[in-house]
């Protein structure tokens, strides 16, 4: 099953949990592309803790859907985390990578409270102060420094 949740809009956290068939895999891209091409730009966060093994074809899939929207990922996405816990998981998503590099920064972390502390470091750097403010207040972290808003919103 992938969930996704978007109440942090836009902060995309998606959650994959047991297994999941190709169906469900295709149904996913498709939303996920959907959630993308939403106004301004988003950043994604993969929770990958409570997945099985990915299947070597999710990851081909994967990395060809990469390639086939990479100027739409450039765009609009900020960054990727990957939440990972699994060895396994992480040779898996080291596969996506290596098939299709990411057209955009992201980052592999083993504790969703990290990545969202890295989502909330993107979009204020970017200069989008409100998103990083309510993930903040989301996970729990600390307030982002007087002299990194500064920094983020002239730099």
């Amino acid at each position: 099953m992938i969930l996704f949740e978007d109440t942090l809009w836009p902060l995309l956290h998606l959650k994959f949990v047991g297994e999941h068939t190709p169906k469900q895999y295709e149904q996913y891209l498709i939303r996920l592309e959907e959630c993308v091409r939403r106004p301004g730009p988003c950043i994604t966060l993969i929770d990958t803790h409570a997945a099985l093994a990915v299947p070597l074809s999710h990851c081909r899939r994967q990395a060809e859907w990469c390639r086939e929207h990479e100027a739409l990922l450039r765009e609009k996405v900020l960054g990727v985390a990957f939440v990972v816990s699994s060895t396994l998981t992480r040779l898996s998503l080291n596969v996506v990578v290596q098939l299709g590099p990411m057209p955009m920064p992201y980052t592999f972390v083993s504790h969703v409270r990290a990545a969202g502390e890295w989502a909330a470091d993107r979009f204020s750097d970017s200069g989008l102060l409100l998103p990083s403010v309510r993930i903040r207040q989301h996970f729990g972290l600390r307030p982002a420094t007087a002299s990194s808003c500064v920094g983020a919103a002239h730099g």
